[in-house]
């Protein structure tokens, strides 16, 4: 979402702020007066984290953003925390072209796209889960990156 008049704010800044004293954005409703709302809580501990909030915290941690209550409740954000499942890995690799495209891909792209797959087996969501694996192998196949993943180029170069 960007702005169509300076009263609205991007709503990745609202994201980022958010991250940096450590809440999280929630669900989003439209509103006749406002035009949208954004619910916005304090992260619990041991929430999960997507990978894109994940590269998010490591933008703010680098620009000397993030404070010490959004440090508090940080997850792991070595590279080595994020794995792709067996049968995500399995699907991707059935077709050399897929696996050979994927791995062209740049890496925030691979564990933000993978990531969106592998997280509605976690909360128990699996059409949803087959329908995102299906798209990311079609879009793989065909060398066709999709989606946000990169906040628009902020989180490519920081």
């Amino acid at each position: 979402m960007s702005p169509t008049n300076d009263d609205r704010m991007f709503y990745l800044d609202i994201v980022e702020e958010a991250l940096c004293f450590g809440w999280v954005d929630g669900l989003h409703k439209s509103s006749d007066e406002t035009g949208l709302s954004q619910r916005l809580t304090p992260r619990k501990e041991n929430s999960n984290w997507t990978e894109l909030n994940k590269e998010r915290a490591r933008r703010l941690i680098k620009l000397g953003l993030m404070t010490d209550e959004g440090q508090k409740v940080l997850p792991d954000l070595s590279p080595q925390s994020f794995k792709i499942i067996k049968p995500v890995k399995r699907a991707l690799k059935r077709d050399p072209k897929v696996w050979d495209n994927f791995n062209q891909f740049p890496d925030l792209y691979q564990r933000v796209r993978v990531d969106g797959v592998q997280s509605r087996l976690k909360f128990s969501k699996p059409q949803s889960y087959k329908h995102r694996l299906h798209k990311l192998v079609k879009k793989t196949r065909a060398n066709e990156m999709y989606g946000g993943w990169c906040d628009n180029g902020r989180l490519l170069h920081y």
